[in-house]
């Protein structure tokens, strides 16, 4: 190891990433190697000296720091000399697995110390502290038991209270010399004279002179740890064991007292060989207003691995509230051991056989279990080492453009899914390269459809005086099935229809054109916009899927009569803008083209023809869903109540100013949302030369 050691850190230099050191260098000569080594030096001499003699304060600090260097100089060794040497060292294969061998050496026996050494500890922590609490407990119910027979005593003869309270603590003085009694008056009322009884030195604290008000009936009982601060040191916290019992007759609460002070923790090392050490008082316990720490009455020594901590209840006196003190607790294991084991009955000659026996029959399974672990990895490397070797070989295919080779790894582990990853790569890249031939076939096929869907719509806009017309048809990504066109019926008289057929891409495109050729035979034979749209359902039921339809509104502009005659199939409403006010148009009317039982019949029965009245100045819209079916970030539509609102605000605009403006308020509201939709508008306005040609 020391060799493996230098050779991975002969490379590194007196900073972690600084040049190369020389090739003949060793790694004591290094910054983090001599850091290593006189921080380590520095750590045994320190242990060393604490076995035979305590530690100044200052050296404990410092040994602590040199630990901390320890630590941190031997990974910097460590990190830099793998770092440095990581892949000349591990590029080969075989050198990987002689390291994974050391591991299954190493990793099995460090792993049963660690483990050993975690269970040694818990189990000490927890005998510590059990013992310890058991002791308190014992110590609490003394003196419990010492205030109930001095209240049955009191009981029995209140009038000589203070001789049988002074009694008992003669008898109990030389078992408990800091041991302190009181009987408390449980009336409140003057008029009853009743005074405090005491007897002990109360030297930790002055004796109560009331019962807290927590401490009622039904319960007149008390048993637990309380802290104090003592008269002369208001700052020092200490603990004090309190019991309080009722007297018989119901008139007096004895209260005993005794202080964990010096005497009482020898008692307690005597007795469990466990000391009693720093405590930490929580706020509220004992009057305090925050959380504090405190020393041991009694001076510890600094020896490793030999502390716990302890949590027992703490009740502050005055308000009855409860929280849990801390204390640590120093416990040598070898005293501790030898006290357990002095209660317990020696072990007979065929106990120490067995326990022995069962050490052996440990060692044997640790034998068997490193035996396997060779056996087990000397097969894996070669498992190892295959499947290298079949990722490489599959590697050069496809690196020669052979995406159906495959490569055959019937293990079920890392490498296996290894494979199958190999595998799965393989065959979704020749999949994508199928999708980007099929990707590519479909943007031809909605280039196309786009194409044809630009053919159908109107070249120019038909010029008739007393008429201005604008338009617009912005696609969305995908081909769409928006469409609108004019037809001139007159010389002054046009037909205006805008359509959406359901559905995108060719299919749509393709009914588009089956709607114009429809529209182109039947608008000059055809005046009336209800007969016309009849007419057109009639025909186009038996060439539409069942999945498709139309919707569509037609209207027909006659400015010699100062009319629009117009029908709805099912289409988005129409707006006109007269003297400032939008009104928005819905004539009855269903879609065009459904295949249902009686759908033509019903289509007759709904539809509806509505005349309006023109006057100059008037504006006429027709658009598709598109416009006002607009979505923001939120979700949230345009709506045909914004879209109306827009054109009213605008009447002296001309149509093409109307379409910028509605095209802008849209794309606003919208923001940097996709646009789902295609968005088509037509804007007719009425001039004045229409009003007076029909006057």
């Amino acid at each position: 190891m020391r060799r493996l050691l230098e050779r991975l850190t002969q490379r590194t230099t007196d900073a972690s990433r600084g040049p190369e050191a020389p090739p003949g260098i060793s790694w004591r000569q290094t910054l983090a190697g001599r850091l290593f080594l006189l921080s380590g030096a520095l750590v045994l001499i320190l242990f060393v000296w604490q076995r035979f003699s305590p530690l100044p304060e200052f050296l404990v600090l410092l040994r602590k720091v040199a630990t901390i260097a320890l630590v941190g100089a031997g990974a910097w060794v460590v990190g830099v000399g793998i770092a440095r040497n990581r892949r000349a060292f591990l590029w080969r294969v075989r050198r990987k697995l002689i390291l994974s061998y050391v591991f299954l050496g190493v990793v099995p026996v460090v792993l049963v110390l660690v483990f050993a050494l975690a269970g040694g500890v818990v189990l000490y922590n927890n005998v510590t502290t059990y013992v310890f609490k058991e002791a308190m407990s014992d110590l609490a119910d003394d003196i419990y038991q010492v205030a109930e027979t001095s209240a049955i005593e009191l009981g029995r003869a209140p009038a000589t209270s203070d001789a049988a309270l002074l009694r008992k603590y003669q008898n109990l003085a030389a078992q408990y010399p800091g041991l302190s009694m009181a009987a408390v008056p449980l009336s409140r009322d003057p008029r009853t004279h009743a005074q405090v009884v005491t007897s002990g030195a109360w030297r930790h604290m002055p004796a109560p002179t009331d019962v807290p008000d927590w401490l009622s009936e039904p319960r007149r009982s008390f048993k637990g740890l309380i802290a104090f601060a003592p008269p002369d040191a208001a700052d020092d916290m200490h603990l004090v064991v309190r019991a309080a019992v009722q007297t018989p007759d119901g008139k007096s609460l004895v209260i005993a007292d005794l202080p964990v002070d010096t005497d009482v923790i020898t008692r307690l090392d005597e007795r469990t060989a466990t000391r009693l050490g720093a405590i930490s008082v929580p706020k509220g316990c004992g009057g305090l207003d925050t959380s504090a720490s405190f020393a041991s009455p009694v001076t510890q020594q600094q020896v490793p691995f030999r502390k716990t901590v302890s949590f027992m209840d703490c009740t502050d006196w005055t308000t009855g509230k409860t929280g849990s003190v801390s204390m640590s607790i120093t416990a040598p294991l070898r005293q501790l051991y030898g006290r357990i084991a002095s209660e317990q009955i020696d072990l007979p000659l065929g106990g120490w056989n067995s326990f022995l026996a069962v050490l052996v029959l440990l060692g044997m399974l640790f034998l068997v279990v490193q035996g396997a672990a060779l056996v087990v990895g000397g097969a894996l490397a070669k498992t190892i080492t295959s499947a290298v070797h079949e990722l490489f070989v599959g590697t050069e295919r496809v690196q020669q453009g052979d995406f159906t080779h495959r490569i055959n790894i019937e293990s079920r582990d890392q490498l296996g899914d290894l494979a199958d990853s190999f595998n799965r790569m393989s065959a979704s890249i020749e999949h994508l390269l199928h999708v980007q031939r099929e990707k590519q076939r479909l943007d031809d096929e909605l280039r196309i459809a786009r194409e044809i869907q630009k053919s159908l719509l109107p070249v120019q806009l038909p010029q008739i005086p007393g008429l201005d017309i604008a338009d617009l048809c912005e696609p969305a990504r995908e081909v769409g099935g928006d469409y609108y066109d004019f037809f001139e019926i007159g010389p002054r008289q046009l037909g205006v229809m805008i359509a959406d057929v359901s559905g995108k891409g060719t299919s749509a495109a393709l009914y588009m054109a089956e709607l114009k050729g429809l529209m182109l035979a039947l608008s000059h034979s055809e005046r009336s916009p209800r007969k016309l749209l009849i007419d057109v359902n009639r025909r186009l039921v038996g060439h539409l899927d069942n999945r498709s339809f139309i919707t569509m509104t037609y209207a027909v502009i006659d400015l010699d009569a100062g009319t629009m005659t117009c029908a709805r199939a099912g289409h988005t409403p129409l707006v006109v803008v007269s003297d400032g006010k939008s009104e928005v148009l819905t004539p009855d009317g269903m879609v065009l083209g459904l295949r249902l039982p009686g759908a033509d019949h019903r289509f007759e029965e709904i539809l509806q023809e509505h005349v309006q009245p023109l006057r100059a100045g008037d504006v006429i819209v027709l658009y598709t869903d598109g416009i006002t079916e607009a979505m923001d970030a939120t979700g949230e539509l345009f709506g045909d109540a914004a879209l109306a609102r827009v054109l009213s605000s605008h009447p002296g605009l001309d149509a093409a100013g109307i379409r910028e403006r509605v095209l802008r308020e849209v794309k606003a509201f919208v923001g940097d949302a996709e646009p789902h939709d295609d968005m088509t508008m037509v804007v007719l306005k009425i001039e004045a030369e229409a009003r007076s040609a029909a006057a």
